[in-house]
C-alpha cells in the first residue's frame, strides 16, 4: 500500500473539465510531457488526489466561469501540494483568461497548495448562443497544442 502511494506520489494528476473537447485536448497534449494521469472531472474519484505532489485543473469558460466541479476541487487538492491551472474560452486576451481563472486562484489561495502556474487559450465557443458568430473557430490550433506541451514542461522544474 505505501508503494501505491508514493508511485501516486511521483505521477502528476491532471483533472479538467470539457463539454466541447477543447480543454480534453489540451489536457491531453499537457499530459504527455510531464506522463500525468489524466482524468475527466466525472471520473475522479477522492483517492485519486490523496498523495499527489502535482496537480493541474484544467476547464472550459462556461457563462464567464469555469465549471463549478474543478473549482470546488480546490478544497480537497493535499496540503504541499503544487497545482497548476488551464482553461480554454471562446474569448481571447489575457485580462480575460485572468479574469475566468481567478475565482479558482483565490480558492487555492485558501488552502496549503503551492500555485505554480496558469495557462489559457482560445478555443471554438460552440454554445448555442454563440455558436453562429465561429468565436476562436479553430482553436485549439497546432500552436495552441503546442504551446500547451511547453507550459506543461516547464512545470517540471519548478
Amino acid at each position: 500500500m505505501a508503494s501505491r502511494s508514493k508511485n501516486r506520489r511521483n505521477t502528476p494528476l491532471i483533472v479538467y473539465c470539457s463539454q466541447t473537447d477543447n480543454t480534453r485536448r489540451v489536457a491531453e497534449a499537457m499530459a504527455s510531457p510531464l506522463a500525468a494521469e489524466l482524468v475527466s472531472i466525472e471520473q475522479l474519484k477522492d483517492y485519486q488526489l490523496r498523495g499527489r505532489s502535482l496537480i493541474g485543473l484544467g476547464s472550459g469558460v462556461y457563462w464567464l466561469r469555469l465549471e463549478r466541479r474543478i473549482v470546488d476541487l480546490a478544497a480537497k487538492i493535499p496540503d504541499g501540494c503544487r497545482v497548476f491551472i488551464f482553461s480554454t474560452s471562446g474569448w481571447r486576451g489575457r485580462v480575460l483568461a485572468d479574469f475566468f481563472q481567478s475565482e479558482l486562484a483565490k480558492k487555492l489561495a485558501q488552502y496549503h497548495v503551492d500555485l505554480i502556474g496558469k495557462w489559457h487559450c482560445p478555443g471554438h465557443d460552440r454554445q448555442p448562443l454563440f455558436k453562429w458568430l465561429q468565436i476562436s473557430r479553430g482553436r485549439p490550433n497546432e500552436d495552441d497544442i503546442a504551446d500547451a506541451r511547453a507550459f506543461a514542461a516547464s512545470l517540471k522544474t519548478v
